[in-house]
């Protein structure tokens, strides 16, 4: 489809004029959006103060809407729009002196797509080809991405942004999950689907609550009451953040003595906190900071492996390196590529011996990260013995007597991520939200229980309509190898997820059989698109449908047995086992203690027993990190959500956003 300039101006010379003395419409008005459909959608924009404006649109012939602009420059008609169709309509707005003209506009259904990297996550990135999307036959389906970034303020503009047409290059860039959610809609209802793309990787559920949602609820009133005026204070803040998660005391500081004898071979390095070497320190609750830090693991030597040199190998790093062994620096320079280095055998000493990289900020310049990154394959020593994995935990500490700063990203603060990406776009109507987010907030998996309906709540609010709100239960993955007797953190996220669900109008795609183990971005976003969009012919469209995943299971305990069913609506079960067998549950007894439990299914009901739990008291199903073996499912092809019996302690209780 051919593509016209969004903007048809007449004196261009006045485009960026910040007192809005040219005409301009609001960043989310550009050729080939798609406005929802029966509603009323507000137009606005900006010109001269005391400008008369007159705004008419192809699908009310002959009306002319009028505006004037108050004191600020600002304008605004509302424009009823018909049922939605496949016709192209255009839209003129005109202050007398300046024209905008917007073509190819559809009416249709408009969401919002939001959360954090996996809602991002483009096609691209999953590997999808042409023949898979299929879409060059969706020209329908339109996207709008808003950029990244964040305010102290609400905002009343974005960062750019544009309407996309769907085909088989701008569709690359669309995110995944959200076309194909778009997809299964055009398929079932043969309308234009718009999709609002305004997330975030790695963004937290609290950047994305309003001030005033902060304001009103007793979980985040009195952080709201603390929120910082300028940038200047909020480094502050975050500096503190890191000391305290570092130091153990925001109020104190290493003299720069103390922070030399960090490069000694025998310095304790027994309080430093713990962190993958994999990834950045972004992730490990080192957040934004950006200046000079250290790095330490301690590796066992036996003669065999002294006897000749060994190979070091490290990952990537942003910044320039000064590694050091037992002590003395072997290599120091700049090379953002995978580290090789070769130890001489008189280097390498029986039993413990101290690999320290001194990360430096220096004069960096661009978007760099704290720590080393890199596949686990990419961290080892090779001695003539053995290959000895470095993709354990590191000890770390920042350096606070060199130049550091913060970066301005999604998890500096509460609230900035909603003043610019979602202010911006607050009064353009939308059908409903759907929201991948969690992983970022599994640290604080109880406290999510109240965060995210809070934030549920603060949008319909916003909205001003209690629109349909469809999410993503996170995926298995690796996380930290949590389960039942451990603790896991990202079971609890799941089950504070699904609490949402007490909400009207939620629904909630269940992936956990679809994730991947060692990748927090599963490349399969065709399905999670999929359960979404079941969700929401059942939710928003009104369809006679289950819940795509069955909740709410029926629990009786009988002797040494649990049997489990679910409610009369719930499809046909089914074992993807050859033997029968369904994985995934676990007993305890009285002392909550967890065993593997052998389950099986009869009929409609699963009859689960272990020989080590005499009398089960507790039943939980895919209750970890990584519940890689789940095999229970709905003859439709959705599996079981996961599930507990027990209230017992959560490891995340008391943990709470700062």
């Amino acid at each position: 489809m051919k593509r016209t300039p969004y903007l048809i101006l007449v004196l261009t010379a006045a485009i960026f004029n910040p007192t809005w003395a040219q005409l301009r419409m609001a960043d989310i008005f550009t050729d080939h959006a798609v406005l929802q459909q029966n509603t009323t959608v507000p137009v606005w924009g900006w010109s001269k103060p005391g400008s008369n404006i007159s705004v008419n649109c192809s699908w009310i012939e002959g009306q002319h809407f009028k505006a004037k602009t108050d004191a600020t420059g600002k304008w605004r008609v509302a424009l009823p729009t018909p049922s939605a169709s496949l016709t192209p309509h255009q839209l003129m707005v005109t202050d007398g002196q300046n024209n905008i003209l917007l073509s190819d506009l559809l009416i249709g259904e408009v969401w919002l797509c939001s959360g954090q990297s996996n809602m991002e996550w483009e096609i691209k990135d999953s590997g999808y080809t042409p023949e898979q999307t299929k879409a060059e036959e969706y020209p329908f389906i339109r996207h709008f991405k808003v950029n990244h970034a964040v305010s102290l303020v609400p905002l009343d503009t974005l960062d750019a942004g544009e309407w996309q047409v769907c085909d088989a290059e701008s569709a690359r860039y669309f995110s995944g999950v959200a076309y194909f959610f778009a997809r299964e809609l055009a398929d079932r209802y043969q309308i234009p689907i718009g999709l609002v793309h305004s997330s975030w990787g790695g963004s937290q559920v609290e950047s994305w609550i309003s001030g005033e949602g902060m304001a009103n609820s007793t979980l985040f009133k009195e952080y709201w009451r603390r929120f910082p005026e300028t940038w200047a204070e909020a480094d502050q803040r975050s500096l503190g953040k890191v000391k305290k998660y570092l130091l153990g005391n925001e109020h104190i500081s290493p003299t720069p003595e103390e922070e030399a004898a960090y490069l000694q071979k025998d310095y304790d390095i027994g309080q430093w906190r713990k962190v993958n070497p994999t990834f950045a320190w972004d992730w490990q609750q080192i957040w934004a900071f950006r200046g000079s830090g250290f790095m330490a693991i301690d590796v066992d030597l036996n003669n065999r492996d002294i006897a000749q040199s060994a190979q070091l190998h490290l990952g990537r790093s942003d910044l320039s390196r000064a590694i050091y062994w037992n002590g003395q620096l072997i290599w120091s320079g700049h090379q953002q590529e995978a580290l090789e280095l070769i130890l001489p055998a008189s280097s390498l000493q029986l039993g413990k011996n101290r690999l320290l990289v001194k990360q430096i900020l220096g004069d960096a310049r661009g978007w760099v990260e704290m720590g080393l990154k890199g596949p686990a394959d990419l961290f080892y020593l090779k001695t003539t013995s053995r290959k000895i994995s470095l993709a354990e935990p590191w000890s770390v500490m920042a350096s606070f007597n060199e130049p550091l700063h913060f970066i301005h990203s999604s998890n500096n603060l509460g609230v900035a991520v909603y003043n610019a990406m979602i202010h911006p776009i607050q009064d353009f109507p939308i059908q409903g939200v759907i929201w991948y987010q969690g992983e970022t907030n599994a640290g604080r998996a109880f406290e999510y229980r109240q965060s995210f309906p809070l934030l549920i709540q603060d949008w319909r609010r916003i909205w001003g309509s209690a629109m349909p709100f469809l999410f993503v239960q996170l995926a298995n993955y690796e996380a930290g190898n949590g389960n039942s007797n451990t603790g896991s953190e990202w079971a609890e996220l799941r089950e504070a997820q699904a609490f949402a669900l007490r909400l009207p109008n939620t629904g909630m795609a269940v992936t956990i059989d679809i994730g991947e183990s060692k990748d927090i971005h599963p490349k399969n976003k065709h399905d999670v698109g999929k359960r979404l969009a079941w969700e929401a012919m059942r939710v928003a469209y009104g369809e006679d449908l289950p819940t795509c995943s069955p909740l709410n299971p029926v629990l009786q305990f009988q002797g040494d047995s649990v049997i489990i069913s679910f409610p009369e609506d719930t499809p046909p079960l089914t074992v993807h086992d050859k033997y029968g067998y369904v994985n995934g549950f676990e007993l305890a007894g009285e002392n909550q203690r967890f065993h593997y439990a052998k389950a099986e299914l009869s009929g409609q009901r699963i009859i689960v027993r272990s020989s080590a739990v005499a009398k089960p008291l507790a039943v939980r199903y895919a209750w970890a990190d990584d519940p890689y073996d789940v095999n229970l499912f709905t003859t439709d092809g959705f599996p079981i959500a996961p599930f507990r019996s027990d209230d017992w302690k959560c490891v995340t209780e008391g943990r709470r956003f700062e």
